[in-house]
């Protein structure tokens, strides 16, 4: 997560982000609701452990990114169901440097990835996801599947450490077999959206479609970190904490499995 951004002349301040005036429309999300379904029965999600997440109250969802991060739909989908509340994901600026992009993206919660701006909405008392892998998790490479390229994100930890928040872990298997991954294609980052770790990927599913792999999301209880937020030993020591822990479920999760398919 960071603190700053290149603003373009489409983006909306960081200021236009507030609880108070809240951009989320929920009357345009549950239309989706005619096409959520047919995902579902494509994907078949379940969601282990959904009790975790609280009827009330502010949390730090930390989640794994699945190629493209086409799974991200489905798990705030069913958190949304099955909970009544929607989580309102953090993501990448570059979502919200075109008008059409920026309208999609508010309307159905997301937030631009700014530690100042996730705080408001935490103390506010929702739920908010982030993904610490960001691109390099969506754009990953066919060695990196179903590994946590958290090395560089310790934000997140020092943001729920700031704000006394939960964190609560959803760990999806499935996500990384949506499509076969070839390799990346060089300089495409780069001369699109100005860094190489936006490279392209080289995929393939059913053709360009997805492949129908059966999406399982493990869902973790609530873990309250203690320390000094400004202190790096103690964000370090954190961090490796929740990170082995992820790591943990996603190996239980595949261990559990015996096909992709269901």
């Amino acid at each position: 997560m960071k603190k700053n951004y290149r603003l373009s002349l489409f983006f909306k301040n960081p200021e236009d982000f507030d609880p108070s005036n809240d951009h989320i429309d929920f009357s345009f999300i549950n239309k989706l609701d005619y096409i959520m379904p047919i995902l579902s029965l494509y994907f078949r999600p379940a969601v282990h452990g959904i009790q975790n997440i609280p009827s009330n109250g502010p949390a730090l969802l930390v989640g794994n990114h699945g190629i493209l991060g086409l799974d991200a739909f489905m798990i705030f989908y069913k958190i949304y169901k099955m909970t009544g509340r929607m989580p309102r994901g953090l993501g990448d600026y570059h979502l919200f440097m075109d008008p059409i992009s920026n309208t999609f993206w508010s309307k159905v919660g997301a937030l631009p990835g700014i530690d100042e701006i996730a705080a408001k909405y935490l103390n506010n008392g929702n739920l908010v996801n982030v993904y610490p892998g960001g691109a390099r998790d969506a754009f990953k490479g066919r060695d990196g599947r179903y590994k946590l390229h958290w090395e560089k994100s310790t934000g997140f930890i020092r943001l729920a450490m700031k704000t006394n928040v939960p964190i609560i872990l959803h760990m999806g298997i499935g996500s990384d077999d949506i499509y076969n991954i070839i390799g990346r294609i060089p300089l495409t980052g780069r001369i699109f959206l100005g860094n190489s770790k936006y490279n392209l990927p080289l995929v393939f599913g059913l053709g360009l479609l997805p492949k129908p792999v059966k999406l399982t999301y493990y869902v973790s209880e609530p873990i309250l970190l203690h320390g000094d937020a400004d202190d790096p030993e103690v964000i370090y020591k954190n961090h490796k904490m929740i990170w082995n822990l992820a790591n943990t479920m996603i190996a239980n999760g595949l261990q559990k499995r015996t096909s992709m398919w269901f």
